[in-house]
């Protein structure tokens, strides 16, 4: 695969809206001194270029012009975004290490249904599917409402996710709600924006998400990975379990206060929570407080891909009770398991 890198986009500061010249990021007719802007054809909102072109670099620099971040690197990237890259899956020929995005990948080569998502009793939904569902009632880019815009096959497409794209609105509030476009622009979620989007991430310089104080709460999992809703302990409690036991991974729910998740109290940006309230964050903070804060899906896995197979943020088969890995992983909540038995 070749990826055109096109000079688009150009906010006028990381944390303030799009500004500058317009031309940088429209083209009236996509057309210029005899010759297409975009070979592809016209972009929605006459910009001159997709979603996946603007975001997209042939080097491993995940940040270009110091203003757009890259989540599609055609070289190994240096230093991956908070999403992670899709990189590694097409890199390795491999759909487990990242979602099947149009102009990226194909349609799925290990699953062809959607996990974590049905519909009654059918659990093979795909994601045409979804599409051939939500596109009927609902116009394109209605707000919220992902699947509406026509795709090529099983794939999804940046809009799926980032379902209200406003790069014109001002999101220099501490923490970026609907006026500023929501969160990373999913629909419905509240965050704390890291200004190169953890290019550079530590304890205490790392995005701040939304969790969940209640069902359909929109939190980062529960709107920002809203397809595999049959994860979430507090949408499915029948499919997902409770403490005794859990059936699947929880989502949405707080660290207990007690036990071996007592002792996640350093914010670890390998495993990073979820708040459930950011109104009284003024920034990013280095405490985690068990009982309050919560597991979310990001809290594993990076939703655009990353080195790990299932789009892990660690290698799971490395993971090994009594291994003694420095409570890493799964052994960061799980401080306990990692001791020798």
């Amino acid at each position: 695969m070749f990826i055109t890198v096109v000079f688009c986009c150009v906010p006028y500061g990381v944390f303030a809206k799009v500004a500058g010249v317009c031309s940088n990021c429209h083209i009236m007719h996509n057309s210029q001194n005899g010759a297409a802007v975009d070979p592809d054809g016209a972009n929605e909102r006459l910009t001159t270029d997709s979603c996946v072109g603007c975001h997209s670099d042939t080097s491993s620099n995940t940040i270009r012009s110091n203003s757009i971040p890259i989540v599609f690197n055609s070289s190994q990237p240096s230093s991956p975004l908070a999403g992670g890259n899709f990189y590694w899956m097409v890199n390795q020929s491999d759909h487990r290490f990242g979602h099947n995005v149009q102009s990226i990948a194909g349609a799925d080569s290990n699953i062809t249904y959607v996990p974590g998502r049905h519909i009654g009793s059918d659990y093979t939904l795909t994601i045409s599917d979804c599409f051939n569902c939500h596109s009927v009632g609902f116009s394109p880019g209605y707000p919220g409402i992902p699947f509406t815009i026509q795709r090529s096959g099983n794939v999804m497409i940046c809009q799926d996710c980032h379902t209200q794209v406003m790069h014109h609105a001002d999101d220099s509030e501490t923490v970026v709600d609907e006026t500023g476009g929501w969160y990373r622009f999913l629909y419905g979620v509240k965050g704390i924006e890291d200004p190169d989007w953890q290019k550079t991430v530590s304890e205490s310089d790392h995005n701040e998400y939304q969790g969940e104080p209640s069902a359909y709460g929109n939190s980062i999992s529960d709107a920002g990975c809203g397809c595999h809703g049959d994860f979430h302990a507090l949408k499915d409690p029948g499919g997902v379990g409770t403490a005794s036991p859990w059936l699947k991974h929880p989502v949405d729910v707080a660290l207990p206060s007690e036990g071996e998740y007592a002792s996640y109290t350093a914010y670890n940006t390998e495993t990073p929570v979820a708040r459930p309230d950011l109104s009284g964050y003024a920034g990013p903070s280095s405490v985690v407080t068990p009982g309050t804060d919560q597991v979310m899906c990001i809290s594993c896995h990076r939703p655009h891909g990353s080195d790990r197979p299932d789009m892990l943020r660690w290698d799971y088969n490395t993971i090994i009770a009594g291994g003694g890995a420095n409570n890493s992983g799964c052994f960061v909540c799980h401080s306990t398991k990692d001791d020798g038995l």
